[in-house]
């Protein structure tokens, strides 16, 4: 009766005791490294667009359109000294005028182009052209909604460069040129 008790303890004696060591607990993981706090970074400045010229066809009107994008067709503008200036604005967008209208104002040299338009937001009663800023304008078209058009005809400039924008608030840093008067 012994060897038989000592069968069937020694097998499960050692099953217990002489088995490997067991496995060593596991390290705690690690404290998650702090996240560095950095400084909002602004968006960057898009680059400028490409230079897209337009000048006067065989009627003698130079047609600029504007988009849903907040885009003109064109850039920059060439027309001639001593010849009447006519400017085509056509809003080829969809959305309502209220969302995305547009206009075309020339300014005078050395108006600057943002300043205007930042006093321009203020004045939604007289389509976002400001009246106490009308001696900084050469000649500006009527609000667009979509699918309008408006023409701008201006007396001869003299040589030099005009800048023009859209006034709608915000449309100034993706709408704006330069009429050149050569």
């Amino acid at each position: 009766m012994h060897t038989r008790l000592l069968l069937i303890a020694v097998p499960l004696v050692l099953s217990l005791g002489c088995g490997s060591d067991p496995a060593p607990p596991a390290p705690a993981p690690a404290p998650a490294a702090p996240v560095p706090q950095t400084a909002p970074v602004a968006a960057p400045t898009p680059p400028p667009a490409t230079p897209v010229t337009v000048t006067a066809d065989a009627e003698g009107v130079v047609r600029v359109t504007a988009n849903d994008q907040m885009r003109f067709s064109a850039n920059r503008i060439e027309v001639k000294a001593g010849e009447k200036i006519k400017i085509e604005l056509h809003n080829v967008g969809t959305l309502p005028k209220e969302a995305m209208g547009h206009n075309l104002i020339v300014l005078k040299p050395g108006v600057e182009p943002s300043a205007f338009a930042a006093k321009a937001m203020a004045a939604k009663a007289t389509e976002y052209v400001p009246a106490e800023s009308a001696g900084d304008i050469v000649g500006h078209t009527k609000l667009l909604g979509p699918g309008e058009k408006a023409m701008l005809e201006l007396e001869p400039l003299a040589a030099g460069t005009y800048s023009f924008l859209c006034s709608f608030p915000g449309h100034v840093a993706l709408m704006n040129g330069q009429l050149v008067v050569q």
